[in-house]
């Protein structure tokens, strides 16, 4: 790997996370799961794409899956031991859908963050096509929950046929679904066959980039599980409470759920 690429993986910090799955129905205003986003500290490296980018034509793609895991896992860690986020909720970290951690890194991570593993959830990325063994190499990392998620439905390399290998528990709709779902009618029955296929198979949906009132009132009406977006909060370090709007429109729907 050449200098400048050591410069970025060193620099690189999966320490921001975005406040994820917010539960709906019987679990609103429950914050379920947290994202951990790649972040670098070299500004002209900003841009997650860009970073990738330039792994792939290094060849270092394992570096950048090795220090998301470690990175994602140690803070996360950090934050529940300070008692800022809760002890049960998720940690989704993405993964590259064509390779896999060295069996020696796995078994390292479930050895130093044994039951932080058990609440992981694997979020297979659009960038890439999936690679059969490296996915069935993650089916089997020492200690790993089991779950996965299929990450920005609907664009990329997230299709039908990555649905279908992968057999997810979350389905992460693209936010370019979901950006402006409440004036749209196709987007609206795209959601709507998702669900539709998603449910009877116990998989949930999550809507991503939900980013306005009206948004956020469609796809739970739509029959999203839990939700995601900039108006429900911001990513950070450490990770902000609800916006007090988003509290509101989901307190709407919990109580006309429990009151039906």
């Amino acid at each position: 790997m050449k200098k400048y690429l050591k410069a970025v993986v060193s620099g690189l910090c999966a320490a921001a996370l975005a406040l994820g799955c917010v539960g709906c129905g019987s679990s609103a205003r429950k914050v379920m799961a947290y994202e951990a986003l790649m972040r670098s500290d070299m500004e002209a490296l900003r841009s997650p794409a860009t970073i990738m980018k330039l792994a792939r034509e290094q060849g270092a793609l394992c570096e950048i899956e090795r220090l998301t895991f470690f990175k994602s896992l140690e803070n996360f860690d950090h934050l529940r031991s300070e008692g800022l986020v809760r002890r049960d909720t998720m940690l989704f970290i993405n993964s590259i859908a064509s390779v896999c951690l060295p069996r020696e890194d796995s078994e390292y991570m479930e050895s130093r963050w044994h039951e932080l593993c058990r609440q992981m959830v694997i979020e297979i990325t659009e960038e890439e096509e999936i690679n059969h063994e490296a996915l069935e190499a993650k089916r089997h990392v020492p200690g790993f929950s089991g779950m996965f998620a299929l990450d920005d439905y609907g664009s990329g390399f997230a299709n039908e046929n990555s649905l279908l290998e992968l057999s997810p528990r979350f389905i992460k709709v693209d936010i370019a679904i979901i950006r402006g779902i409440d004036t749209d009618p196709d987007k609206q029955q795209i959601v709507q066959n998702i669900v539709a296929y998603a449910h009877p198979r116990n998989m949930k949906i999550i809507a991503e980039g939900v980013e306005t009132a009206a948004e956020l009132r469609k796809v739970i009406e739509l029959g999203a599980d839990a939700l995601q977006g900039y108006f429900l909060a911001k990513p950070a370090a450490v990770p902000a409470k609800m916006a007090p709007a988003a509290r509101k429109v989901i307190a709407e729907y919990s109580s006309a759920s429990d009151s039906g």
